[in-house]
């Protein structure tokens, strides 16, 4: 019984050490991904900018917009836990 637990403190010990990093890892990801949705939205809008002020064609927008788009799904579906 007693060399149970002193197996459990020494192999436990570092696995729920391992999982408390883990965690703060799982939500540093999360807090970066709801980041990143605004800075999607942002690149639309700048994306929005660059075609009125004739940087970029409608061509370049058309290929830059989808991808975005994309990319935003995909975040909000996270976040949604789909």
């Amino acid at each position: 019984m007693i060399s149970k637990l002193i197996y459990a403190a020494l192999v436990g010990g570092p696995v729920n050490l391992g999982k408390e990093v883990l965690e703060k890892i799982r939500d540093m990801v999360d807090e970066e991904r709801l980041l990143t949705e605004d800075s999607v939205i942002e690149k639309l809008k700048k994306l929005q900018m660059l075609l009125e002020e004739k940087e970029i064609t409608e061509e370049e927008y058309d290929d830059l917009e989808v991808k975005l788009m994309e990319r935003l799904k995909a975040i909000r579906k996270y976040q949604r836990g789909d």
